[in-house]
């Protein structure tokens, strides 16, 4: 291990040190640096031993699986990402390591931050999201588990490649790019914060890993830009020190200042295998060789062409099989690799690799998907990824995709934008997403009398791709890149030889000649000395002649350019010059010998539990599929530290060639879900902090009389009657509820006295309304059906305190309709209800409210309530309106009438009701003749038999009309608890067909014009003035929630109610309906 001194293009920081204690000796760390680089750079590289005792080290070197987990002062903490600032003392954790009490902090207040947009994510993706919805005024908040913006910007010391209309990124290096994605501003930008799970209710939950503070986000709309993780494969001996993703190279080297090996092999010839090759040459390291498991090469050839020009070889068909460790198995010494053929190795192939100190993995990364996927289920369509997160790409598709997610939501919001804008950045996201494809076999050259004249230059650029800072680089417009899929072209009568192309171009591919002075210019982003003599060698490596660099010419950019003089070639045969070597550095042939190769350790799958291969194939059998869960719960595997994210995606891949099939994926899981402790999550005693207009507009505080949330018919009788009574009411209304979704009748059949009694005053208070303004009042019958006789002995009883009569079968016909089914023998008798009535529920909601408004109070219409609390006797109440601003009421009284979401708010104040929401679904038929007896409406009929999961279907005509509407009522409430209310049933459809069909078979010909389902609130009422509760009305809220807001608002005054409305009190029994539910 070893400290980066200096860097061709970094600045290495000097700061203070700190010295901190590991197993009885002084380590020197520097501050800002993280544990991880203090232990390595003192010798160091051992952090752990696992279940079997086997050496661990780094894994990912970003904090997503625990490898790297120590005691740091006591606390279990990832040294990866945890500073060295302030620390004491770092141990291994011990196997039998007992953790100590952790007292928890009740008394502090917990913050809530609202936010319409939460992105998880600070790199290149999420800081694009972020740019284009401030662009349009949308607010949103900003999660990353860095200290630092820019995410994996932040590793990369390269330039990037980009296509753009406008030079804004392209040619930038990455940790130059992540100091611009955000701006000036970095408000709503929450670094050091992971997010370690997503719960119910749109609620992130987050914890700052620095001050270990647990805090909320809730949002409306989450992208998810959680980049992703390095794939490692199987192979013997893959978990010892010295074994490294490049994910942990890059980190260590280009953040961390330390080079984790000085002699290197890199598996994976790609543009990371690539790309972390160059950047290890540049901090120092030896490469002896990048071997690949394919017949051909991966990625950008631009970025091959650099690490060959080198003289590093790139080996084909190579795969590799162990890593052989050193004699204190705190690193490695070398590696057996073999020939393979679709990634088997051939037997009796094996080399060894020897003089090694360090395997930099680079097969791929896997996208941190675990976030999303949870996202998906809780906030449904309002999830979008984003980045490395839904596809492994380039810079460029990481901003595109995380400009274009910014535009579906601004889209889905009807924010006003330009869908111009946001087609052109579509296509641009697709075309940056393509492969390369070569167009040229040759660059374009120019003519010899050209060459002669005056310096030009050579764009060794022969295949498309998403790139093209050399447009904008050449200050005489002789450069020209129509497209994605075109390479430059050079107008060779424009080009004067300037050369400030060849140092902007981010593949290092622009070559400049001037053949008179046999002159080259050359991209060089290594230190070479003035003078130094050098091979002149081709995009291969291959020697082509000698030479002298003469000059470097220093670029802002640090890309510099050699001038080198040629001794050896002359004229045309200089265009042939990609590069050059020092000859004191040439690279002697990577030496291989023939190895004999017998496994003589267990090939571990998961690093956290040690579960090896032998271990699964075992388990697995003779079968040629099982399924993930069946390999956890037998193995273990994928339920350690990384919760899967690494071992499954290995596991799945090293079984392929064994004809074996994973099936699903591991539960997803947040990164440091494993790190918050019981003692953080302990319930607190004070009220939750809500914290809102972060990058938006601030919470304006409005004091009120009284408050009443929920725009319901219970809400609005409420508003009405508190209006009246000069209380001066402000009503919120978030949504349509159940109000807007019955099926508009009411009725004063009931088996409690008590609630007829209640019906009955509600149906006075409907004659009134309709008489101030119509609202389709009519009178109606009510038919219940006896189907046995503990029904019929029900009906006949409830006739002692309503307005019935009992009817037989055979008058049905006569008494209910003509069209009734003369042969249904279902039924013994009817009850039929007088004093019952039906009336439209939109309209009667708004008389209501017209009459509130004309008495003083005051409708805020599409305002979400977001908390309640007290303090002392006031009501403090936080609610975002239409315009997505904050207003914090201050209240006298508060009324919670919120219907179906009341349970949640109730418990903010302390009450714990335990009510929940039933679905109940309902249909409509196209318009009908009338269809009762006398030429009248069809009566609401009721059928109350607990029959093909329901216990009763109901259904009347409405006058207006002439539609039969219909509903039923589930026989097992907690079965349709909380429901989707947008998705439609069979069951519903066909019992609903079946039942009315039956009672009017000319209904067999008609059908729905619609479908849809509202919420019962269940399974009892609470209308407590003394708590402010309105809710759990049972679905009865249309003909019973006017005479019961009445009651709530006479108590409040004064005035005398009856004796029973203390039953619907706390303490009471809710007045239990249950026969005639």
């Amino acid at each position: 291990m070893h400290k980066i001194e200096t860097h061709p293009i970094l600045e290495v920081p000097k700061r203070e040190t700190v010295t901190f204690q590991f197993q009885g000796k002084a380590v020197v760390g520097e501050k800002g640096f993280t544990i991880a680089a203090a232990l390595h750079q003192a010798g160091f590289p051992v952090h752990s031993h696992s279940i079997e005792n086997r050496e661990r080290s780094l894994e990912c070197g970003i904090g997503k699986c625990g490898a790297c987990e120590m005691l740091v002062d006591g606390q279990i903490k990832r040294i990866c990402i945890t500073p060295v600032d302030g620390v004491g003392e770092v141990k291994e954790i011990p196997h039998e390591y007992t953790p100590n009490v952790k007292s928890p902090n009740k008394e502090h207040s917990t913050k809530i931050y609202k936010t319409t947009v939460a992105i998880v994510g600070a790199g290149p993706a999420g800081l694009a999201a972020r740019e284009a919805l401030l662009q349009h005024n949308v607010e949103n908040i900003v999660i990353d588990n860095n200290s630092t913006i820019g995410g994996q910007f932040n590793m990369q010391t390269h330039q990037f490649f980009f296509f753009e209309k406008e030079k804004k990124f392209g040619g930038m290096r990455g940790f130059d790019i992540a100091k611009t994605l955000a701006g000036d501003s970095h408000e709503g930008i929450f670094l050091d914060s992971t997010v370690w799970d997503i719960l119910e209710g749109k609620r992130i939950a987050i914890k700052n890993v620095k001050t270990e503070e647990i805090y909320y986000v809730e949002a409306d709309y989450l992208v998810v830009a959680s980049g992703a993780v390095p794939f490692m494969p199987t192979f013997e001996n893959d978990d010892l020190p010295g074994v490294y993703t490049a994910a942990v190279v890059q980190k260590m080297m280009n953040q961390e200042f330390t080079l984790l090996g000085k002699n290197v092999l890199t598996v994976g010839a790609g543009n990371i295998g690539y790309l972390t090759s160059y950047q290890l040459m540049q901090a120092g390291a030896n490469v002896k060789a990048i071997i690949e498991a394919m017949p051909r090469e991966g990625g950008f050839p631009v970025q091959a062409n650099r690490v060959r020009r080198l003289g590093i070889p790139i080996m084909l068909n190579k795969i590799l099989i162990k890593a052989i460790p050193n004699e204190n198995r705190d690193g490695i010494k070398g590696a057996i690799i073999a020939d393979c053929e679709n990634f088997k190795a051939i037997p009796g192939t094996e080399q060894l690799v020897e003089g090694l100190d360090a395997i930099n993995i680079c097969t791929g990364l896997v996208p941190d998907d675990q976030l999303l996927i949870k996202g998906n289920e809780i906030f449904g369509r309002h999830c979008y990824g984003a980045g490395d997160a839904i596809r492994i790409g380039e810079g460029t598709s990481a901003v595109l995709r995380g400009k274009q997610a910014a535009y579906d939501i601004i889209q889905e919001m009807g924010v006003r934008c330009s869908y111009d804008s946001y087609l052109a950045i579509s296509k641009e996201y697709i075309d940056s997403q393509q492969h390369p494809f070569r167009v040229r076999e040759e660059p374009y050259h120019p003519t010899a009398e050209r060459m002669a004249k005056k310096p030009f230059v050579k764009i060794d650029c022969l295949y498309g791709f998403a790139c093209n800072p050399c447009e904008f680089a050449c200050p005489h417009g002789a450069i020209t890149k129509t497209s994605t899929s075109t390479v430059p072209h050079i107008d060779f009568d424009k080009c004067i030889g300037c050369m400030d192309c060849v140092y902007q171009c981010p593949g290092l591919a622009i070559f400049g000649y001037h053949l008179a002075k046999d002159w080259l210019f050359l991209p060089i982003e290594y230190e070479v000395k003035e003078g130094a003599e050098v091979f002149l060698v081709d995009n291969n490596g291959n020697k082509l002649g000698e030479g002298v660099v003469e000059k470097i010419l220093r670029k802002p950019n640090k890309t510099n350019i050699a001038r080198v003089k040629s001794n050896t070639l002359h004229g045309e045969e200089l265009t042939n010059v990609r590069g050059f070597i020092v000859k004191e550095n040439y690279p002697s042939p990577v030496q291989l010998s023939k190895a004999s190769y017998k496994p003589e350790e267990k090939t571990y799958v998961c690093h956290c539990d040690d579960v090896s291969m032998d271990e699964i194939l075992e388990t697995i059998g003779d079968r040629k599929f099982i399924s993930t869960d069946e390999i956890k719960h037998t193995t273990r595997l994928g339920m350690g530290a990384c919760r899967g994210k690494r071992c499954i995606k290995r596991l799945k891949t090293a079984l392929i060639p064994k004809g074996i099939q994973i099936v699903g994926d591991a539960t997803p899981r947040g990164p440091l879900s494993n790190q918050v402790s019981m003692g953080e999550l302990f319930p607190k005693t004070t009220n939750p902090t809500y914290v809102t207009g972060i990058n938006g507009k601030r919470a304006t505080i409005v004091k009120v009389k009284s408050l009443i949330a929920g725009g319901g018919i219970a809400g609005s009788a409420l508003f009405r009657y508190m209006a009246e009574a000069g209380m001066q009411p402000v009503l919120l209304n978030f949504g349509r509820g159940a109000s807007w979704r019955n099926i508009a009748g009411g009725r004063t059949a009931f088996s409690l006295p008590e609630i007829a009694d209640i019906a009955s005053k509600s149906h006075d208070i409907f004659k009134e309304l309709n008489n101030l303004s119509d609202i389709d009042y009519r009178p109606i019958n009510y038919v219940n059906f006896a189907h046995d006789e503990a029904t019929y002995k029900a009906l006949e009883a409830s006739r002692a305190w309503s307005n019935a009569y009992m009817v037989e079968p055979k008058d049905f016909q006569k008494e209910i309709s003509p069209f009734f089914n003369k042969n249904l023998s279902t039924y013994q008798a009817a009850l039929i209800t007088k004093d019952c009535w039906q009336a439209t529920p939109g309209k009667t909601v708004d008389l209501l409210r017209k009459i509130g408004l004309a008495k003083g109070g005051t409708v805020k219409e599409d305002c979400e309530l977001i908390s309640v609390h007290k303090e002392g006797n006031k009501y403090v109440a936080l609610v975002r309106d239409h315009d997505k601003t904050y207003i914090e009421y201050h209240a006298d009284e508060f009324v919670n009438a919120l219907g179906p979401t009341g349970e949640k708010y109730a418990r903010m104040l302390g009450h714990e009701l335990g009510i929940y929401p039933v679905k109940h679904q309902a249909f409509i038929t196209r318009r009908l003749p009338w269809m009762g007896v006398n030429g009248d409406p069809l009566g609401m009929l009721i059928d109350r038999r607990k029959y093909k999961g329901f216990v009763a279907v109901y259904g009347q005509q409405l006058a207006e009309t002439g539609q039969i509407i219909g509903c039923a009522s589930p026989a097992t409430d907690p079965q349709e608890a909380e429901k989707n209310l947008k998705i439609n049933s069979q069951e519903f459809i066909e019992i609903a067909s079946e039942v009315f069909a039956g009672w009017i078979p000319e209904l067999s010909s008609v059908g729905f014009q619609a479908v849809w389902a509202g919420y019962y609130v269940e399974p009892r009422m609470f209308v407590d003035p003394a708590h402010g509760l309105f809710l759990g009305l049972r679905g009865q809220g249309f003909m019973l929630g006017m005479q019961l807001a009445k009651m709530y608002v006479d108590t409040l005054t004064g005035k005398p109610v009856p004796e029973y409305f203390k039953r619907l009190a706390l303490e009471g029994d809710g007045l239990p309906e249950r026969a005639f539910k």
